[in-house]
């Protein structure tokens, strides 16, 4: 009978630990488990192949396989095939398990249990509690998680299990009854009242070029089109193949949207759905109110009207929020301008037609002059045939500084109106006062308080800045002072109603003395993606927000203002104070903490839902908690229920965010630039919606390119061309979708020779993939000279650094249109072995990311490709022209002969002195101010009107300052000064003045060396042992704190190792140390909380310690201790693995015994007078004899027959000693019985 057969071992097939699991059956099976060592060992070798063979016979080398145990040959193989890695990894491991898309909780809960068997965890049950939270895909299931006080993993296994029932339960409710509320969308969309019919229909207008052919126009037929709503058969529709921006899906409008209607209660303008770049949507003021009003609107809003002056002629206009275009019609146009002709229009490259695909004639297009409020300017308009009436489009609104706010709100009056009744208090006028504690202000102690003087106050400001005290002082937030330390001047800036605010210069005081808040400022991108997909809003803002907030005394103190009024302590937190931001987004983000859609931001919140109850549910919570905190809000920049706002410099709506029209118009009106610094302000505010560009960085390539500072000004046609194409690039119908944690992530990475760009984008259910957000920037000089293969993985690695935020501990898609990148960056494929520096760099960085890296060809990523592989043409080096402009710096122009002969001779002095050289010197004495001339009279000269004393120029008084400075310009020190000055110039008091100067430069004076230090103080020598010991602490050292103590006499150290090193226990071992060696007069320590607390001082007064306080930052005075301390580490540290009382003892064994250097004795003989024994004194040869040891009485001897008494454990008996039987040993008679005496008995003479 053939005996068994077992597998040998597959790596790829199964792992080690389950290959040796199964070898364990296999004997168990046969019988074999009973065998010996060597049997076990021989079947494994010949089942387990000739691969595990040879490994076992290398890792036993030179032990020959067949005499090696079957226990040993297992623990080498299963150490070769199965490392056991570090508890730290597996762990790290675990916490990148996150659950997949789609996967049952019970099978993610399964995965995270096998992952930690290993992990060697106390409790499992807690850490996987703890991984489910944090990686669990739904994040509504994940804040219930987190809100629960206690959980077991089986109460999150329930919690997490019902939540996949009820989205599963919705989801099929959602499939199976699609219709209801499709049908109440289509029919609030297209109300029409009666006032309609009476003007012209321009209900939407679609522009397009010439590209392509005219549209076949046909009869509209009654039933609605569902690809975009309109009333024409659907198969004729050119949306058709229009991708969805709700959904994602092909073959219709966001407008007529199913899942939108589901989600939303309220529908954004048709004209917000753009198709493409040059097609745009118009639609009438009328249907603005009534798209957004989806449950509320019973009834039709009125229409809202502009005039404003064409040409100088009133011109009433329909505001229409969802036109892209401002029209007016030949008659309207005519009748303001009766002389204008057509032909003097320019024709229009686009063509309109109306809501039916009817053609509406263009006469044509110009730029007109335009006057509203305080806007005057040139705007284009649309000339169109017939008697339509005028709409004012979005393409005007930035110019006129409109914006869609809460006029336009979805929520009747009453909404606002009811929650301001219900919180009066909120709403008030009073300033609000937070309840909770006070605000502290951190201060450095090592910067000086600063007080300024008060700054003057114009007249004509003085009774606004005092009516403003006044009010200040009533609502609690200023307070008279006498007195402070610090003490800032006030700033008035003057508000656009004429009204003061009064502000304190704090950046030259309080700010230089703070210490920074750690807390950091929202990042505005992160704050927008938070929102979710609300699709009406609400918008509150805090009325004096800092000045809401309390401060206790000493920073009320340390904001002191001062006026022509007196000093203002300053109560509660003010304006200017540079951490103030920090500390109030704090606060508010605590106050606000756990409320869904609420986004603060200093002292401004957006609120966001998806319908009116919710919305008004989400404020009344936010406002509870004002009221509960004491906060007030201004109303007059309160709204609630709009369906779009202005938030931090975007647009949202229910679409997404976009760029404001102000700020747009901003770009695309803005003029060409005529300088750098004009280039450099465009480019500044083009990066502000730099994330709504694609490409960005190809595009202003050339642009960026006139900024280098060799490069010189010159404004070509590359230039003009990129200038444009940035501003047709940026449109009002610029959208991003808003960031989702339950949507997959792609980021689509691309390197063109000039810049590098990617976008960020979240993949619908159908494929489609929408933009979160764009990036782009330039190359380097440097990095274009890198390969293409650098250059697109740079593209990659810069991309997920920009988007780091939004991807990492999520999966992504990395996509790029170079395929080699595939076998390099890969994060399932095997590092090359060799690679580039650069490469592998990126390689490490990447893998940190969970990604899969995807191949797309370019033109399937043309949103990152397209201008990469088209860039703007590159300008044609010219030779410089002959004449070129030399842009020169204004700097000041040094003095010459000339200026010095023109000062000497109006300067009385000099002039008088130039006249005795030139005429003689008188023969008596001159005045005191001539003497030093008169002392060099023989070596004074005259050169054309200069005053010479050899070779040394005369300065006159009004030149010296400038001659000093000039002096000084390189800081060279008073000596070098002096020399230098003594080749060239000279006047009376030179060399005082040049000391002077330099005495006053502060720069001078910060870069001196520091003065020397003063010598240590110099601690008398003790005249007794243990008279004055010092003591410090030695730690944190290898995880212990020692206390050190030594005696200055003896140099006896003390090493005692502190559990604490609170007061109590110092005094514990001080106590210890004083029972042995007694109390010292005096103890040396520095300065430290527990040796100058009030208990340790009693301590030592209550025994007479006279306690010695060395100075502050100047350890070097208790240079004892400290050398101590040195000693100690260095000698623990040197020991080795031991006890650390092990160690401790034998360091001071040793310290005791061993000579000082100072002293040449010991300290054991300085301070007991004794050398101590060690084990070094078994080496002498007397360690053994029998010497006699003096200082001993010697021993009694009696005789036989001595009579004496003795005493026994009773009173005292007459003995007699009978005989000896040995040293120390005598036999006596004691009580008539007879015994051997040792030393329990004593002896006396009788």
């Amino acid at each position: 009978m053939a005996p068994p057969t077992f597998a040998p071992y597959n790596a790829a097939a199964e792992t080690w630990d389950a290959y040796e699991e199964r070898f364990e059956c296999f004997l168990e099976a046969n019988d074999f488990t009973d065998l010996s060592s060597s049997k076990k060992r021989a079947h494994f070798l010949n089942a387990c192949g000739p691969e595990v063979f040879a490994t076992a016979r290398a890792l036993l080398a030179p032990q020959p396989v067949h005499t090696t145990s079957w226990e040993v040959l297992r623990q080498k193989l299963r150490a070769h095939y199965a490392p056991i890695p570090s508890c730290i990894a597996r762990r790290f491991n675990l916490r990148q398990i996150l659950q997949e898309e789609g996967e049952p909780v019970n099978h993610y809960v399964a995965r995270l249990r096998t992952a930690a068997i290993d992990c060697e965890f106390r409790d499992l049950e807690d850490a996987l509690v703890e991984q489910l939270v944090c990686g669990v895909r739904d994040i509504n299931l994940q804040k219930r998680l987190l809100a629960k006080k206690t959980l077991d993993l089986q109460m999150a296994m329930e919690e997490a299990q019902a939540a996949e029932m009820s989205d599963k339960s919705a989801a099929d409710i959602c499939k199976c009854h699609p219709s209801a509320n499709q049908a109440t969308a289509v029919h609030s969309e297209e109300v029409v009242s009666e006032d309609d019919e009476e003007e012209p229909e321009v209900s939407r207008i679609k522009t397009f070029t010439e590209k392509g052919g005219r549209p076949t126009r046909k009869k509209p037929p009654p039933s609605s089109c569902l690809s975009c709503g309109d009333q024409h058969p659907r198969t004729t529709c050119r949306f058709r193949s229009v991708t969805c921006r709700r959904c994602g899906k092909l073959g219709h409008l966001a407008r007529v949207c199913r899942l939108g209607r589901q989600r939303q209660s309220t529908f954004r303008p048709k004209g917000a759905a753009v198709i493409s770049e040059d097609c745009f949507a118009i639609f009438r003021g009328r249907r603005v109110t009534e798209l957004t009003t989806h449950r509320d609107s019973t009834t039709r809003s009125n229409k809202l009207f502009l005039t404003v002056k064409i040409e100088g002629v009133p011109c009433r206009m329909e505001v229409d929020t969802g036109s892209s275009k401002s029209i007016v019609s030949w008659t309207t146009i005519k009748e303001m301008m009766p002389s204008l002709q057509k032909n003097q229009l320019h024709p229009s490259p686009v063509k309109l037609r109306d809501y039916q695909g009817n053609r509406i004639p263009i006469i044509g297009h110009g730029r007109f002059l335009v006057e509203y409020d305080s806007f005057t300017g040139r705007l284009p308009l649309i000339v169109v045939d017939g008697s339509l009436p005028s709409l004012l489009g979005l393409d005007w609104f930035g110019s006129f500084g409109l914006a869609i706010t809460g006029i336009h709100s979805t929520s009747s009056e009453s909404d606002f109106d009811m929650l301001a009744s219900e919180f009066k208090d909120v709403f008030n006028d009073a300033l609000g006062k937070y309840v909770g504690s006070p605000i502290s202000l951190n201060l450095d102690p090592n910067i000086a308080p600063i007080r300024l003087k008060p700054r003057r106050v114009p007249l004509a400001l003085r009774p606004k800045v005092e009516a403003e005290l006044d009010k200040l002082i009533a609502q609690g937030v200023l307070e008279p002072t006498d007195h402070s330390q610090w003490e800032t001047p006030i700033v008035i800036p003057i508000k656009p109603d004429g009204s003061v605010r009064i502000c304190a210069d704090f950046k030259s005081t309080l700010n230089w003395a703070l210490q920074a808040n750690p807390y950091p400022v929202p990042v505005v991108q992160h704050l927008l993606h938070s929102l979710g997909s609300g699709s009406i809003f609400a918008k509150l803002d805090l009325a004096q927000a800092y000045q809401q907030l309390p401060v206790d005394e000493a920073s009320a103190e340390a904001q002191t203002i001062v006026t022509h009024r007196g000093a203002f302590k300053c109560k509660r937190l003010q304006f200017g104070i540079s951490i103030a931001p920090g500390i109030f987004q704090n606060l508010m983000e605590r106050l606000l903490q756990g409320l869904p859609g609420v986004v603060p931001y200093f002292d401004d919140m957006l609120i966001s839902a998806s319908s009116q109850d919710e919305l008004i549910g989400r404020v009344r919570a936010v406002l509870l908690r004002f009221r509960k905190a004491g906060l007030k809000l201004k109303k007059s920049k309160c709204f609630i229920g709009v369906p779009q706002v202005e938030f931090l410099g975007y647009l949202i709506d229910a679409t997404g965010i976009h760029p404001t029209p102000s700020k747009v118009a901003a770009i695309k009106n803005a003029a060409v630039p005529t300088c750098k610094a004009d280039l450099q302000a465009f480019l500044g505010l083009l990066n502000f919606y730099s994330v709504f560009l694609p490409h960005k960085a190809t595009l202003v390539e050339p642009l960026h390119r006139l900024l280098d500072k060799n490069t010189p000004w010159s404004w070509g046609e590359a230039e003009n061309r990129s200038f444009r194409a940035v501003q047709d690039l940026l449109t009002s119908s610029a959208v991003l979708v808003q960031y989702s944690s339950h949507l997959p992530l792609v980021i689509t990475a691309d390197a063109s020779p000039f810049g590098i760009g990617a976008v960020l984008s979240h993949r619908f259910p159908n494929g489609i993939e929408a933009p979160i957000a764009y990036y782009s920037r330039t190359l380097s000089s440097t990095e274009r000279k890198y390969s293409q293969l650098d250059r697109e993985a740079l593209a990659a690695v810069a991309s997920v650094k920009k988007f780091h935020d939004y991807i990492y501990g999520r999966h992504f898609d990395l996509v790029t249109d170079h395929k080699p990148l595939l076998g390099l960056l890969a994060g399932d494929h095997q590092t090359p072995l060799i690679l580039s520096p650069r490469m592998s760099r990126w390689t490490e960085f990447l893998a940190a990311y969970n990604y899969t890296l995807r191949y797309r060809p370019g033109k399937e990523i043309a949103h990152a490709d397209a201008l990469s592989r088209c860039p703007l043409p590159l300008p044609v080096e010219d030779p410089a022209p002959t004449s070129s402009v030399l842009l020169v710096e204004e700097l000041p122009i040094p003095l010459s002969a000339t200026d010095v002969a023109a000062h000497s001779a109006v300067d009385p002095l000099l002039a008088q002195v130039l006249d005795w050289v030139a005429r003689g010197w008188p023969l008596g004495q001159v005045a005191e101010q001539f003497k030093p001339f008169r002392l060099r009279q023989h070596e004074l000269s005259v050169l054309r009107g200069c005053l010479l004393w050899g070779h040394r120029v005369v300065i006159p008084p009004k030149l010296r300052n400038s001659i000093l400075e000039c002096l000084h310009e390189a800081h060279p020190g008073i000596i070098r000064m002096k020399g230098l000055s003594r080749s060239y110039v000279w006047w009376p008091g030179i060399d005082q003045d040049i000391t002077d100067w330099v005495a006053k430069c502060q720069t001078c004076q910060l870069s001196r060396p520091a003065a020397p230090s003063v010598p240590p103080r110099e601690w008398e020598f003790p005249r007794a042992p243990w008279s004055r010991v010092h003591l410090d602490f030695a730690g944190p050292f290898m995880g212990r704190q020692f206390l050190i103590v030594v005696d200055a006499y003896s140099r006896w150290v003390e090493v005692e190792i502190m559990p604490s090193i609170t007061s109590e226990a110092v005094i514990r071992v001080l106590n210890k140390l004083f029972a042995t060696h007694g109390l010292p007069d005096v103890l040396v320590s520095d300065n430290g909380p527990q040796l100058t607390s009030a208990p340790f001082q009693m301590f030592l007064a209550s025994l007479g310690i006279r306690h010695a306080q060395i100075a502050p930052y100047c350890p070097s005075s208790n240079g004892l201790a400290e050398r101590a301390v040195r000693s100690t580490k260095e000698a623990l540290a040197r020991l080795g693995p031991r006890g650390w009382q092990e160690r401790v003892s034998t360091y001071l064994l040793s310290q005791h015994t061993t000579p000082c250097s100072s002293t040449n004795r010991s300290p054991a003989e300085m301070l007991m007078g004794r050398r101590l024994r060690t084990t070094l004194d078994r080496l002498h040869p007397l360690y053994n004899s029998d010497r006699p040891t003096t200082g001993y009485l010697p021993p009694r001897v009696f005789k036989e027959g001595d009579q004496n008494l003795a005493e026994t454990c009773g009173p005292v008996t007459e003995t007699c000693v009978r005989k000896k039987p040995g040293r120390g040993c005598e036999s006596v008679t004691y009580n008539n019985a007879k015994f051997h005496a040792r030393s329990n008995v004593k002896f006396t003479s009788k």
